[in-house]
C-alpha cells in the first residue's frame, strides 16, 4: 500500500487562483478532479423542511458550466423529490486518496433522464473509486458496493454552480472559492 500525500484547503485555493477561466465556467482541472472517480454526496431540503442527504455515482460536466450528477433513482429518492420540489442543492466531491474536496452550490437544479453513455461512464468513474478504495485497504467487494458499481436506474440531477467550496480538510475548510 503506497502512502499518499494529503491535499489541503490551500492547494484549492492556489489551483482556483492559477486558473483563468471565465467567471461562469469552471476551471478544466476542477472539471478533471469532477469526473476522476470521486465519492459524491448530496444536500438538499425536503418538502417537509427538513434536511435530506444523498450519494450520486458519478458526475459529467458538459459546457464548462453545467454539472450534472448521476444517481440511483430507487435509492436516492428522498433527495430527487427534494429538488422536484425545487430545493436548492449542494454535492460534495471527495476523493478517497488524499481527502480534497469540493462543494459545489445552486439554488436549483433539474432531475433529468440519463444521456445514451452516462451508464458506462458512471460504471468507469465507479471502478476508478473503488479502485482507489482497494489502495486504500479496503476489500474489492466492499469497495465495489461502496462506489456503487453497477446502479441499473440512474437518472440525473443537472445544475449550474453558483458557489464553490474548498472542503478539503485542514485551516481554510469551508472557504469560498470566488468566481
Amino acid at each position: 500500500m503506497a502512502i499518499l500525500a494529503y491535499a489541503t484547503p490551500t492547494d484549492d485555493q492556489i489551483a482556483w487562483l492559477d486558473a483563468a477561466s471565465a467567471p461562469d465556467l469552471l476551471p478544466a482541472h476542477l472539471v478533471a478532479f469532477l469526473q476522476c472517480g470521486v465519492s459524491i454526496t448530496l444536500g438538499a431540503c425536503g418538502r417537509t423542511g427538513r434536511p435530506v442527504v444523498g450519494s450520486g455515482v458519478a458526475c459529467r460536466v458538459s459546457g464548462m458550466n453545467t454539472v450534472r450528477v448521476l444517481l440511483s433513482r430507487r435509492t436516492e429518492a428522498a433527495v430527487i423529490d427534494a429538488v422536484e420540489g425545487g430545493s436548492a442543492i449542494a454535492a460534495t466531491f471527495s476523493r478517497a486518496r488524499d481527502h480534497r474536496s469540493i462543494q459545489l452550490k445552486a439554488s436549483r437544479a433539474l432531475v433529468r433522464p440519463v444521456a445514451p453513455d452516462d451508464a458506462s461512464e458512471a460504471a468507469r468513474q465507479c471502478a476508478l473509486l473503488a479502485d482507489d478504495l482497494v489502495e486504500l485497504g479496503y476489500a474489492r467487494a466492499q469497495a465495489d458496493v461502496y462506489a456503487l458499481l453497477g446502479a441499473p436506474d440512474l437518472v440525473s440531477l443537472e445544475f449550474r454552480p453558483e458557489r464553490v467550496f474548498t472542503q478539503t480538510p485542514g485551516p481554510g475548510a469551508g472557504a469560498e472559492l470566488p468566481r
